[in-house]
């Protein structure tokens, strides 16, 4: 089976995580960069599913999650925040804490506008 034929076609496509949620998990590695990119935006319905389907991958996911906060899309970094960050293991957050606390307490201002800073300081709280 070619797994990228499972890469969603657009931000509606839930059929096709459906399909990945079926898969063991170990075939889904090869195309996290993939999925993530239908995690863009918060409100799109494939955000929401491709964070649960992505989450047991745990502390695989933080070079991933690292390219994303060094992007300068800040819509994203809300998203992937907000949909798979904050239902990342505490392990996995403690990992991440340096990239949490550069987010909450040195933003730009656009990070600042599109609310990353706050939810990254959410999720720091979750450590203490």
């Amino acid at each position: 089976m070619d797994i990228k034929r499972l890469i969603p076609k657009d931000k509606m496509d839930i059929d096709s995580i459906n399909k990945l949620k079926t898969l063991d998990i170990n075939l889904i590695r090869s195309i996290i960069p993939e999925l993530l990119e239908w995690t863009e935006d918060a409100n799109w319905p494939t955000t929401k599913e491709i964070g649960k389907l992505l989450l047991p991958l745990g502390n695989e996911l933080i070079p991933h999650l690292r390219k994303i906060f060094a992007s300068d899309d800040d819509c994203w970094k809300y998203s992937i925040l907000v949909k798979l960050v904050k239902n990342l293991p505490e392990s996995v957050l403690s990992e991440m804490e340096a990239d949490l606390k550069r987010l909450a307490l040195n933003p730009t201002e656009r990070e600042k506008q599109e609310l990353v800073n706050e939810e990254a300081a959410e999720i720091l709280s979750l450590l203490q």
